[in-house]
């Protein structure tokens, strides 16, 4: 037998049903704007009906409604591709990043590059072989030389300073990844103590999964979620994080559940910025496998170079700069030896190295001091037989100067073993064009995963995140249910006012 006061019992749970779902959407419409926010559901049940007496048998009655959980609309393959084209994303914008500000460095095609100092220094000494006694030809041989060693220098130095910043985002970045790693394993011990307590706490699962996704634009990264196996009575999960290389055996874990795995933050580099930072993890000292293109420590780790600044984009470009400036010192000095100036002095190099070292390079390439304060010494004709001195001879000026066509002056040395390619001029412009092809492969990769990104957050946003116009329609449904339900209460109310103010009364 029900109660007779069941009917009002029924509807009170109507309306505190009806009451928490209009809670749940106005959360969501006062979250409509909130980034990482995720649309929640309520997810209304059928309470345990009770039981009636029939005619030889019992029957069941239904006695309302209860709020049984509040669910994520949340799309876990989505959020996995997602967060893998994002670390795509991120890899190629790096590297863009890297190779524009390269790009930028040659400063390719202009008045002020490389391959314009190249030019002005071939020409002055073609000037200066049409009138070799001319000091104020010589003075440009001077000027263009030193113009075009500082643009050496420059290069240099700005490629050693790239690589000094770029290091720097490398070990910022490892320490990002720890700091979200303790962020991570904060939020699962809060979580898990929610789930164990039977509570949902979607708020901090969205806390989570914004942190999830600003790890993928370092590293890639993946997440697994299972039940805990320590809990059979509840739905308690255990959330693992793993980052890097997917087909590594064992995963490389970095929060297990509510368990901690760092990785290793190098110590500050020294006054020459080296040892590089690498990644590695705290408790083993392993190397990280970060995978292959994958996310933004990666491409800055690429276009660096390895612990000693080699084995990376920015060694190879310095590599070729050093080839190109010991290529013309040593195709310079072969034919400067050879001659003379303006007195009987010979077989002067005219670049040498600031360091004193012996190897060229574009760091260190110098004129021949001797050359700076006397002009008259810059070789421009060839040694006559009897040692006399021909100021009118410009053979040799002239040769240096036809080193920008090719090497047909260099008989005795095979420079096409050093700068492979026709010319000085020829080799550097393969280099710049190779430079160009690499930055329009980045340009378009990221724009490929531009795309791809915006439309699979356009897909999560769909399923996840809040439409004001669904809101609005719940909010009509739960409000028009709740006004039911009270209605219910003021017809259970008149019938109990009839029974026990008018039933039995005598007149």
């Amino acid at each position: 037998m029900l109660s007779t006061f069941f009917g009002l019992e029924l509807s009170r749970r109507a309306l505190e049903a009806q009451q928490n779902a209009l809670d749940i959407t106005g959360h969501n419409i006062a979250n409509a704007n909130t980034p990482g926010y995720t649309r929640q559901l309520p997810s209304l049940k059928a309470t345990t009906p009770g039981v009636i007496p029939g005619l030889g048998h019992s029957l069941s009655l239904g006695t309302g409604v209860t709020l049984d959980y509040i669910q994520r609309a949340r799309d876990n393959f989505v959020d996995r591709q997602y967060r893998w084209e994002s670390s795509k994303q991120q890899y190629w914008g790096a590297r863009q990043d890297s190779l524009q500000k390269i790009e930028g460095l040659m400063n390719e095609p202009s008045d002020n590059s490389l391959h314009d100092d190249m030019d002005k220094f071939w020409n002055a000494w073609s000037d200066m072989s049409k009138n070799p006694e001319n000091m104020g030809a010589r003075s440009v041989v001077r000027e263009r030389a030193l113009a075009l060693t500082d643009s050496f220098h420059h290069i240099a130095q700005q490629i050693t300073d790239m690589k000094k910043d770029l290091d720097a985002n490398v070990r910022v970045q490892i320490h990002q990844v720890n700091v979200y790693a303790q962020q991570l394993q904060d939020l699962n011990a809060q979580i898990k103590r929610a789930e164990v307590a039977g509570d949902n706490p979607n708020d901090l699962r969205d806390q989570r999964d914004a942190l999830i996704d600003e790890l993928s634009k370092i590293v890639s990264v993946r997440v697994n979620q299972d039940k805990d196996p320590a809990f059979t009575d509840r739905e308690v999960t255990k959330y693992t994080v793993m980052i890097g290389n997917e087909e590594t055996t064992p995963p490389q874990v970095l929060v297990d559940d509510t368990t901690l795995h760092l990785l290793n933050e190098p110590p500050p580099p020294s006054s020459n910025g080296l040892p590089f930072a690498t990644v590695t993890w705290a408790d083993t000292g392993a190397t990280l496998d970060l995978g292959s293109k994958m996310g933004s420590i990666q491409a800055n780790m690429e276009v660096r170079g390895d612990i000693d600044g080699a084995n990376g984009y920015l060694s190879s470009l310095a590599s070729q700069f050093d080839t190109l400036a010991k290529g013309i010192a040593d195709a310079v000095n072969a034919l400067h030896q050879k001659g003379q100036g303006l007195t009987a002095v010979s077989g002067l190099d005219f670049f040498t190295t600031l360091d004193g070292s012996t190897g060229v390079n574009a760091a260190n390439i110098g004129i021949n001091p001797d050359l700076e304060t006397d002009l008259g010494k810059i070789a421009t004709g060839a040694v006559p037989a009897d040692g006399s001195v021909n100021v009118g001879d410009g053979s040799v000026a002239q040769a240096i100067s036809s080193l920008s066509g090719g090497w047909a002056a260099l008989d005795a040395i095979p420079m096409a073993a050093t700068v492979p390619a026709a010319s000085f001029g020829d080799y550097y412009g393969a280099n710049i064009a190779q430079m160009g092809v690499d930055v329009q492969q980045a340009n378009r990769m990221k724009a490929g995963q531009d795309v791809l990104v915006t439309h699979l957050s356009n897909q999560r946003e769909s399923y996840s995140g809040v439409s004001l116009d669904e809101e609005m329609t719940n909010l009509v449904k739960f409000q028009k249910t709740y006004a039911a339900a009270a209605r219910m209460v003021t017809m259970m109310d008149d019938m109990l006012d009839t029974i026990v103010n008018r039933m039995g009364m005598t007149r």
